[in-house]
């Protein structure tokens, strides 16, 4: 370095960084957890290979985003979950076969799966029929691949097309602080009415609430649910109770659907929806029935919804909802 000028110096410095990192990144060698700069690369959901002719899909998950808040009665804006989530996510991009590793119990989930991301649902927008058909249409392609599918939303309304796509008798789990079970409109699918129509489909057999709570529901969303037979656990009872006893309530099933509603998580946790209700879940207490509903029978599909960026700068609400996703897959999928 003797005879170089500070500049030179710098210059030289940068270039052993570059070429520090390329060796590292192709050195076959991966860092679970983060491999790569989180401000690098094209964004794709941890990274994952991106596929977007479903007939070449060869994958055990495939993430789907679907950027549609024409279904919500309250403030837009879930339309950029999908996108915001992906960013998010850089936070564990690497090689997604490897797993994630956990310090507590020293264990690795996942290892072995294969992960792409299939891009985004083609959005029509205000021809909201349209657009749910080709949720249905293409939630019903993946699973014919044999993969299994993870809808990022996008509102509510989105996981009645998606339910409508499974030909399996199914059981939904559906974590939110609303029932979503208002009348709504004379022939309208929204996010505050998507139940009633999930619970006439004949190969959805029950239905299990949980998390509603406060002053989120009234008498006419409550008679509704009671119509449907759906089985309610409120989050006061899940506070009072604990998470274990909750978990007793919920039937064992054949198979199982989960919906994750953001806000059925404390607002503290999860700002970034846009029907906030105090008084939510914690992390300690969703995690935990995430992890255990999955042991009532085979999971066979997950979304995550109501996720609104514009609502929270800070990202925490994205960040959160990846982590429950992944604990809840690696539960799951030994």
């Amino acid at each position: 370095m003797i005879g170089l000028t500070r500049k030179e110096l710098y210059g030289c410095r940068f270039m052993t960084g570059v070429l520090i990192l390329l060796l590292a990144l192709c050195s076959g060698t991966s860092a679970r957890g983060q491999a790569v700069p989180t401000f690098v690369g094209i964004r794709t959901f941890m990274g994952a290979p991106e596929v977007t002719n479903l007939e070449e899909l060869h994958a055990d998950f495939a993430v789907l985003g679907v950027p549609f808040d024409e279904g919500t009665w309250g403030w837009p804006g879930e339309r950029y979950g999908p996108r915001s989530m992906r960013e998010s996510s850089q936070e564990y991009n690497h090689d997604l076969t490897e797993g994630f590793y956990y310090i507590d119990g020293d264990r690795t989930v996942l290892k072995g799966k294969r992960w792409v991301d299939v891009g985004d649902v083609p959005v029509m927008p205000t021809v909201p029929a349209e657009t749910n058909q080709k949720i249905t249409e293409m939630v019903r392609k993946i699973r014919s691949k044999g993969a299994f599918p993870i809808v990022l939303g996008g509102d509510h309304s989105i996981t009645f097309p998606i339910l409508r796509a499974f030909d399996i008798p199914v059981t939904v789990i559906h974590f939110d602080a609303h029932l979503d079970t208002w009348n709504g409109a004379r022939g309208n699918l929204d996010h505050a009415s998507w139940v009633n129509r999930a619970a006439q489909l004949p190969h959805v057999k029950k239905i299990v609430q949980v998390g509603p709570r406060g002053l989120a529901n009234d008498e006419e969303a409550a008679g509704n649910a009671r119509k449907a037979h759906t089985i309610i656990i409120t989050a006061e009872e899940i506070h009072r109770k604990g998470v274990e006893a909750t978990l007793a309530q919920i039937p064992v099933a054949e198979n199982i659907y989960i919906t994750l509603d953001v806000d059925v998580m404390d607002p503290t946790l999860a700002p970034g929806t846009g029907t906030l209700e105090p008084d939510g879940l914690s992390f300690a207490e969703i995690d935990g029935l995430l992890r255990g509903a999955v042991a009532k029978g085979r999971l066979v599909g997950m979304d995550i919804v109501e996720v609104n960026p514009m609502r929270d700068a800070s990202t925490r609400t994205e960040q959160t909802a990846i982590r429950l996703l992944v604990d809840t897959l690696g539960s799951a999928f030994k």
